[in-house]
């Protein structure tokens, strides 16, 4: 590489060829295209920036090569620089990266062995990759090498100028093969090392979902991967990650522990966590855990001390062997099954430990108070208290919690649920169902139906007692269809 240190001062807009004329004794070098130089920043125009090669030359770099994804130039004058002679058109025009002059063997090799990017357009596509030409040199980039991420379509490349890294130069240039790959990875270990020099437990990222194991799922924050555990994937238990999240989901994870890892120093171990960016579901209960309420919920786990109970998603309760029966319980397992759904009383809850005591013996067989007092058919408003995947879970008037299945919001599918319906909003509804254990489910799509009917029965009244004929219902309307 042909080297040149100036220690000339910056000039913002002197005379270049009087100022490197004034060099006197240096000689200038024989450049050719293709070769690698040092240069140094000497001024800054409006489009190209100016670089001294020797006391007696200079060349120019677009600025746009120096800039970065905001367009800010970060270069500035007296800087020294890596760059490559692509051009000798009355002064000689540098790049950044090879190829877009004339390509030769020597420079492909010098691209090889400084690992520095060429630029190439995608000329075509077959069995193996990608066909790419290089200022008149052909290449090939092999499938595997295209992309971080397996490529569905490499024909979506074609007609694409890309930069790519030059991975072996045989038979004479015949046999170039190219990675785009290994420059993505590159990047990407750059911006990871720029995020782990500021990652902080408690911070907040958004990260893609990379890899779903039994055991949790790997996530991608930004050029570094954390692993979130199965059991931080959601307050509820989770038996298999995959009904959870899938490769590829975007979401919002907060980092637990950034630990060292002894195999790889450079690479600590960092622990995620989906659920805590969720909203924590004994909290928004809390008003249904009062001591004394009835309630009823499902078995999880038996333990010999006692049975575990769900009473909502993702919030479990403990009945303690004591509690389980008048008679004396010789395992809890004698008494409730895993998966059985039982009427219980709330002893005591324990906030601070998110503890809750409850009793089975305490509890009717079957809960007069504390059931849902609403039937089928019920008009309602219902305020917005937390949102899951499926649904929304409002609160009534009269403290009853209900669920709105995202199919009964009346919103076309996919909707973001969050932005239609934010917390503490109020909205309009029937009560749909009420199932065996008095959970109540509500529709904002029947309750409209059902106001648009009344609304047109209304009009058809109003009709009929003016004298006039009316709309009449469907049924109506279909009987006077003519038949074909």
């Amino acid at each position: 590489m042909t080297d040149f240190e100036g220690n000339g001062e910056a000039g913002g807009s002197e005379d270049f060829a009087r100022m490197l004329a004034e060099q006197s004794g240096e000689h200038s070098l024989p450049l050719r295209i293709g070769e690698k130089v040092r240069a140094k920043v000497i001024h800054v125009g409006q489009d190209n920036v100016f670089c001294a090669l020797s006391p007696t030359q200079e060349g120019s770099i677009a600025k746009a090569e120096l800039s970065d994804a905001e367009g800010k130039l970060t270069v500035s004058v007296g800087d020294s620089l890596d760059l490559f002679v692509i051009a000798n058109h009355n002064g000689f025009e540098l790049s950044k990266k090879l190829g877009r002059g004339v390509a030769d063997i020597d420079t492909l090799l010098e691209a090889r062995r400084s690992s520095l990017p060429v630029e190439g357009m995608v000329t075509g596509v077959n069995k193996g990759g990608l066909e790419v030409t290089i200022a008149g040199v052909r290449g090939f980039c092999p499938v595997s090498q295209i992309d971080v991420d397996f490529v569905e379509s490499p024909a979506a490349f074609v007609g694409k100028t890309l930069q790519f890294a030059v991975k072996e130069v045989k038979d004479g240039g015949r046999n170039v093969v190219l990675s785009r790959r290994a420059l993505l990875e590159a990047e990407r270990a750059e911006r990871g090392q720029k995020l782990l020099a500021t990652l902080a437990v408690g911070q907040r990222l958004t990260a893609k979902i990379t890899r779903v194991l039994d055991f949790g799922a790997f996530a991608d924050l930004g050029g570094i991967e954390g692993l979130i555990p199965i059991s931080e994937l959601s307050f509820s238990r989770v038996e298999k990650p995959t009904d959870v999240i899938k490769a590829g989901d975007e979401v919002t994870v907060e980092v637990l522990r950034i630990e060292p890892d002894a195999k790889r120093p450079e690479k600590p171990r960092i622990a995620l966590s989906l659920k805590a960016t969720l909203p924590d579901p004994f909290e928004a209960n809390l008003g249904a855990l009062a001591e004394g309420a009835q309630l009823t919920g499902k078995v999880v786990k038996c333990e010999k001390f006692g049975a575990f109970v769900e009473l909502f998603p993702g919030v479990q309760g403990l009945v303690h062997v004591s509690e389980l029966s008048n008679k004396r319980v010789r395992h809890p397992s004698d008494v409730v099954a895993v998966g059985q759904e039982v009427n219980v009383r709330v002893l005591g809850v324990d906030r601070a430990e998110r503890r809750i005591s409850l009793s089975l013996k305490e509890a009717p067989a079957e809960l007069a108070a504390g059931g849902p007092t609403l039937g089928v058919g019920a008009l309602v408003e219902g305020t917005v208290d937390r949102i899951e995947r499926y649904g929304v879970f409002v609160k009534l008037k009269g403290g009853e919690s209900a669920l709105l299945p995202a199919a009964e919001s009346g919103t076309p599918p996919g909707t973001d649920l969050a932005r239609v319906f934010p917390v503490g909003s109020t909205h309009a509804l029937v009560v749909s169902a009420v199932d065996e254990r008095g959970r109540l489910k509500v529709s904002k799509k029947a309750r409209e139906a059902a106001e648009e009917r009344a609304t047109v029965d209304d009009f058809n009244r109003g009709q009929r007692g003016a004298g006039g004929k009316g709309f009449g219902t469907l049924g109506d309307l279909l009987k006077q269809k003519p038949r074909t």
